[in-house]
């Protein structure tokens, strides 16, 4: 019987934002990583900063960014603790839909993404 090549770990990549569907998501995320060999990727996309002073601009840029990574920090603890492996964290500028497509592009080993559906209200009709 020929040995099968080693099969590509799956990546559950996750998009971090502010809404509470995120700690769903980021459950089940990590919950079908341990179960299956996978690993977590989260991506936190900031706000474009643009201006007139270039000075100000960049204090924005640096703020959000310490924000962003004091964030992923927080939930990468939460999911090592949930998958057993500690997460790929990625921080881009952009729009969200934009970035999420450029690291797709970038990073094929990402194969999943995991959204969070909302929990209080009702599915929409279809």
């Amino acid at each position: 019987m020929p040995n099968k090549a080693k099969q590509t770990q799956r990546i559950f990549l996750v998009v971090v934002d502010q809404s509470p569907e995120l700690k769903v998501a980021l459950r089940y995320a990590c919950q079908r990583a341990r179960a299956t060999g996978g690993r977590v990727a989260m991506l936190y996309v900031t706000e474009p900063v643009g201006g007139e002073w270039l000075a100000v601009g960049d204090l924005m840029r640096e703020e959000q960014r310490a924000e962003a990574e004091a964030r992923l920090q927080e939930l990468a603890a939460q999911a090592q603790a949930l998958s057993g492996e500690m997460p790929m964290l990625y921080v881009r500028e952009g729009t969200p839909q934009e970035e999420l497509l450029k690291l797709a592009e970038e990073e094929p080993s990402i194969s999943v993404l995991v959204l969070g559906a909302g929990v209080d209200r009702p599915a929409p009709d279809r």
